[in-house]
């Protein structure tokens, strides 16, 4: 049931949002976030009282106003009352901004559940290869398996039989990213100096890696034989949308099969960060739809 609902959603979302996949790279993170910012200001002027809120905005400024002027005279007692006047009219206004988040739930919810399904990586290209591993326990470091060949599919001189090896993933010398795992590793990482070398970390589990060249558009079924089983995992290339990266294959021999997707970044700079669960896209999302909410209230006069 939960399935069938989110098909449908993002049937439904592809029809009204698909424009999007046709702009260049940075102008649809643009897109998003700006379309995001939007809809969050129009509901709002739509579903608040724009003329009661203007009133909360003129008099908070004024009891501001006030408790500077009575800490000036030194009056704690007059200051103190103009705070708590000012906490009162916040806590009775912050009722009000209720209304205009439940009402821009719906749309922005199906917005941002598009962007996670079809804005987080860069399609594929044709004839570029693409990194496909399959990832297996560290025991099985020196087993053999097997990319199937398919119509359509090839292979760089790597072969279609590869070595389990040691699954060792260079870190990304990216500032940015570097950046994000350091102020992700909490406040001791805080408290240290950022090591931005591309340094190894935990201890690798093994991988038998391909690298893929897609000829034609059609869907691809990438199938990889390993331990007397064949798993099998979407891959297209040469559109606009791409497949699950990662296919689980819960309690098997073989973990996941992987398909290594460039992530979409912003300006190919704006990287994610990993330990607060933020990927890149959804990175610059932010840094480009808060401002923006703010400058169109303004522009508007939305309060």
């Amino acid at each position: 049931m939960t399935h069938s609902i989110t098909f449908w959603a993002m049937q439904f979302a592809d029809w009204v949002f698909g424009w999007i996949l046709y702009l260049p790279r940075d102008v649809s993170l643009f897109s998003v976030a700006i379309l995001s910012s939007v809809l969050l200001t129009l509901v709002r002027r739509w579903t608040t009282d724009q003329e009661w809120l203007r009133r909360v905005v003129i008099d908070t400024a004024r009891q501001k106003q006030l408790r500077r002027e009575a800490s000036l005279r030194g009056d704690k007692d007059a200051a103190r009352r103009h705070q708590d006047l000012i906490t009162r009219i916040k806590m009775k206004s912050l009722r009000r901004e209720v209304r205009p988040l439940l009402w821009a739930l719906i749309p922005v919810t199906l917005l941002a559940t598009w962007s996670f399904e079809r804005l987080a990586f860069l399609p594929p290209r044709l004839d570029q290869p693409v990194e496909i591993r399959a990832c297996v326990p560290h025991a099985a470091i020196g087993q053999l398996a097997h990319l199937a060949p398919e119509p359509g599919l090839g292979v760089t001189e790597d072969g279609w039989i590869q070595q389990v090896v040691e699954d060792r993933r260079a870190l990304s010398s990216n500032a940015w990213d570097t950046a994000g795992r350091w102020i992700g590793s909490g406040w001791r990482g805080l408290l240290r100096r950022p090591d931005f070398s591309s340094s190894a970390a935990a201890v690798p589990d093994g991988a038998a890696i391909w690298h893929v060249v897609v000829r034609d558009t059609r869907p691809q079924r990438l199938k990889i034989r390993y331990a007397g089983r064949t798993y099998e995992a979407p891959f297209r290339a040469g559109t606009r949308r791409y497949d699950e990266p990662i296919t689980v294959f819960p309690g098997a021999p073989l973990q996941t099969i992987e398909v290594a997707l460039i992530p979409r970044r912003l300006f190919d700079l704006v990287g994610g960060m990993d330990r607060l669960f933020l990927p890149p896209w959804l990175v610059a999302y932010f840094l480009i739809a808060i401002p923006a909410v703010s400058i169109l209230k303004r522009v508007l006069r939305i309060y």
